[in-house]
């Protein structure tokens, strides 16, 4: 190369990176990111005609790759950007790799013949002419053009801590110990749409999607939970702006002190679903101050909050951040986990009728509070994800602080399932592991939008349940015959009742099915769930089932309802609350947790233990819970049909040979949950009937 052409290279290269203007700054090379765009008074600057190796790489998804050679030296800089020609403007083989020779200004596309020359250059456009016959002109326009310049110890901006980028990824990072300071090897980290490990350096690096908002990591099983300020919302994530140029963000994680943890505890918790702050203080003082009193001192605690953390009120984020924040219990800052529920989709974001746009633009708010709705992280030997399957639909009129709410459906888009194989695809040894998916909406071996996808891909883990809200009231829903891991356990779906209970009815704490408002506790060890148990709030831990007799009429002076009828009308309402004839005569037992194969209900003598017979449990849908429909109806003046759900039956019936309930003396039900996969067992009893005259002390705390 003559002196007087590296002058040239030298002085157009210089004018580049050192134009004042705004736009046109040197990048600093630990960052990597912003937009540094050639403006037209540059002429182009960038491409100029010199003799220099130049490599030109479309990736077939809009973006360009310009990196300017000079024979035998390290790149001297890079120019990224977007493409603006449609998909259809290019044949395949452009978008691979095209070379030339600037010092003949020809360039070779493989999908024409002939050769090129560049007939013009600048900012944001190339222009080729064939000056053959027939005369072909090939132009591709750019909207941005993105620049940066490398530095020493990384003189060509494309290594990270001894590893090589390629240059078609503009998401790059490294995740490093904060004892050792080396990078961690084998981190799962996502965009939302793709998946990558970090390699032996620590090192990560992924094409983004278009439209990618935020960087994340999955939490490996020997490092904490990063929390930050808030000592308890979980800050894995970074949000971002991809704008063409290459972003790089760096994770620090601390290890936990004796490696990951062999026993740990997770909380399930459906629905806070606040609309007010009297709600979101209710929520504070009751269901966090019950937690942390239930697990006082308790390290290697973990919680889930499973969705419609709001009501339609997205005012309400602040106070709900702030209730789960700094949580303590002894000297461990409990990690609150979220998943999204349809009342957190923002209906204060435009109706476009674009479903998934709409869905995107919905989940803008909540992932700003609490970062991506699909996402996964690991404990002990469990790995956990959480995932949005909200599929909003339109929106409609609703009564609280946004003036509107989200109509939807329940599943997963064929992205969403793509994102999921990829995540559990980097899981080593699955047959060796649990899993926990989180999501709002139950499941119920549904059979439409790729739950059925979802459930197949839980099979793959040693043992699988599935944490779920929604409902407003527990159910537990055991796949015994389409749905079995590799451990041997079928899958296992918990439904978990709302912390708000009926929606935070004045001075009430329970749900729409009766059993107190409340979150479940799981108490993990390895690969198993060893324990878990339902807690009530404000209740005492073994507070686990009511009894009821089978013959009562309650509010008879008002809108009389009974166990026994099988379609009640309440007052004037068009709605029916459903009992079921065989409960005439019989003693009634609800059982706040159960399930039709782990439990089973007896009646005993009291006094010497002696056993009398077997309940006998009501299939689901089947009855309402009377007692609890009847209180709402008379004593709340209820009107919605939500307060007669029967969807889960929780109701075990014995007819003693007097077939008066009330009249019998000496007697305990005695109700046993043997927990699948185990010998661990628990054994609750209840000895008094919950008549009328206790609904204000049952029903409410």
């Amino acid at each position: 190369m003559s002196m007087k052409r590296f002058l040239i290279l030298f002085i157009c290269l210089a004018a580049v990176f050192a134009c004042d203007k705004p736009d046109n700054k040197q990048l600093d090379p630990t960052t990597i990111n912003g937009n540094w765009v050639i403006s037209a008074e540059n002429g182009g600057a960038g491409w100029i005609d010199l003799p220099v190796s130049t490599v030109y790489t479309f990736d077939g998804k809009g973006s360009y790759t310009v990196r300017t050679l000079e024979p035998g030296t390290p790149a001297t800089s890079y120019f990224d950007g977007r493409v603006y020609a449609d998909e259809t403007s290019f044949v395949q083989s452009d978008k691979k790799v095209y070379t030339s020779r600037h010092a003949d200004a020809e360039y070779h596309f493989e999908s024409l013949p002939g050769t090129y020359r560049l007939a013009s250059s600048s900012y944001d456009q190339m222009v080729f002419n064939f000056e053959g016959t027939p005369a072909t002109v090939k132009g591709y326009k750019f909207s941005k053009v993105i620049l940066f310049k490398a530095a020493a110890p990384d003189p060509e901006s494309g290594t990270i801590n001894g590893t090589t980028i390629a240059e078609w990824n503009d998401l790059v990072g490294l995740i490093k110990d904060s004892k050792t300071g080396k990078g961690i090897p084998g981190v799962v980290v996502s965009d939302g749409y793709d998946c990558v490990r970090t390699d032996e350096n620590g090192v990560y690096q992924l094409k983004s999607n278009e439209l990618t908002r935020m960087i994340y990591y999955s939490t490996p099983s020997e490092y904490k939970v990063a929390t930050g300020a808030t000592r308890s919302i979980p800050v894995f994530y970074k949000a971002i702006n991809p704008v063409g140029a290459r972003i790089r963000t760096d994770f620090q994680l601390d290890p936990l002190e004796g490696g990951k943890e062999t026993k740990w505890t997770f909380i399930g918790i459906g629905d806070p679903q606040c609309a007010t702050a009297s709600n979101a203080d209710r929520y504070t003082t009751e269901t966090i101050s019950d937690i942390k009193q239930a697990l006082a001192n308790r390290k290697n605690v973990y919680a889930m909050t499973l969705g419609d953390i709001v009501f339609d009120s997205t005012n309400m984020w602040p106070a709900m951040v702030a209730s789960m924040s700094s949580v303590l219990t002894g000297t461990w800052y409990i990690p609150f986990f979220q998943t999204i529920g349809n009342h957190d989709h923002d209906s204060l974001q435009p109706d476009t009728s674009d479903n998934a746009k709409d869905d995107y633009l919905a989940t803008s708010t909540f992932e700003s509070y609490f970062g991506p709705v699909n996402y996964s992280f690991n404990r002990g030997d469990v790995h956990i994800v959480s995932m949005d399957d909200i599929m909003v639909t339109s929106q409609k009129e609703s009564g609280k602080s946004n003036g509107k709410t989200w109509s939807y459906s329940g599943g997963f888009t064929d992205k969403q399932i793509e994102w999921l194989k990829k995540d559990l695809a980097l899981v080593p040894d699955k047959q060796d592991k649990m899993i926990f998916v989180c999501c709002h909406i139950q499941f119920r071996n549904s059979s439409s939008n790729n739950y059925q996808e979802v459930l197949k891909l839980m099979d793959e883990f040693k043992e699988a349940h599935l944490m779920i809200g929604h409902t407003h009231y527990t159910q537990n829903f055991i796949y015994t015959t389409s749905h079995k891991a590799k451990g041997g356990l079928p899958v296992y779906e918990h439904i978990h009742g709302s912390a708000c209970g009926a929606w935070w009815t004045k001075s009430s704490s329970s749900t729409v099915s009766g059993e107190p408002s409340g979150y479940t506790i799981y108490e993990i060890e390895g690969a198993h769930i060893n324990d878990w148990m339902f807690k009530g709030t404000r209740k005492d831990a073994d507070f686990q089932l009511r009894v009821y007799d089978g013959n009562e009429i309650y509010y008879t002076s008002q809108y009389p309802l009974n166990w026994y009828t099988s379609s009640q009308t309440v007052g004037s309402y068009t709605f029916t609350v459903k009992g079921n004839t065989a409960l005439k005569n019989c003693f009634v037992a609800q059982v706040f947790n159960d399930d039709d194969t782990y439990w089973t209900v007896e009646l005993r003598r009291k006094s010497t233990g002696q056993k009398i017979g077997n309940f006998t449990r009501l299939a689901n849908g089947t009855c309402s819970n009377i007692a609890m429909s009847a209180h709402y109806y008379n004593k709340k003046s209820k009107t919605s049909d939500s307060y007669r759900s029967w969807t889960a039956s929780h109701y075990w019936y014995y007819k003693p040979a007097s077939g008066n309930p009330a009249g019998e003396t000496d007697w305990e039900v005695v109700a046993t949950h043997k927990l699948p996969g185990g010998t661990a067992q628990h054994v609750f009893t209840c000895s008094k009937m919950t008549t009328e005259a206790d609904f204000e002390k049952e029903f409410y705390f």
